[in-house]
């Protein structure tokens, strides 16, 4: 639907969806090299959170890629199907799963550091399967 607004870009945004793309990639590479130490380290809730927000840059960049809506936790579950559906891999459902039990352990802070542990495998499984769709 035209609504006759016009919008003129800068020349310097040109490249932003191709930025904004791998900014998100090297996000989820970062969070993920910070969970791993958050969790050795002890910091069990930080480690959590910064899984999750390895797991999420990964979908981010992704839908990113692709022009999908990323901006909610609803649109990573909508972004999770179609990655499913399109590759007919059901573990992705799995992983993305493991990650969102991550971001909940952040508030309540439930699960043991071996727990943690496995649901952050879950998530390294995630972004490596993921690769081959960037």
């Amino acid at each position: 639907m035209d609504i006759g607004v016009k919008v003129k870009v800068r020349d310097e945004f040109k490249d932003l969806h191709v930025m904004t793309v791998e900014k998100y990639r090297v996000a989820s590479a970062r969070l993920y090299d910070q969970a791993v130490v958050e969790l050795e380290a002890g910091d069990l809730v930080q480690a959590s959170e910064k899984f999750w927000g390895a797991a999420a840059q990964t979908l981010k960049s992704i839908a990113q890629s692709r022009g999908w809506e990323h901006d909610s936790h609803a649109h990573f579950f909508h972004i999770v199907r179609r990655l499913e559906d399109e590759s007919g891999d059901s573990d992705i459902s799995d992983f993305f799963i493991s990650a969102r039990a991550l971001h909940t352990n952040f508030y309540e802070d439930w699960m043991s550091k071996a727990r943690i542990r496995a649901k952050a495998d879950d998530v390294r499984r995630l972004i490596e399967r993921l690769e081959g769709v960037w």
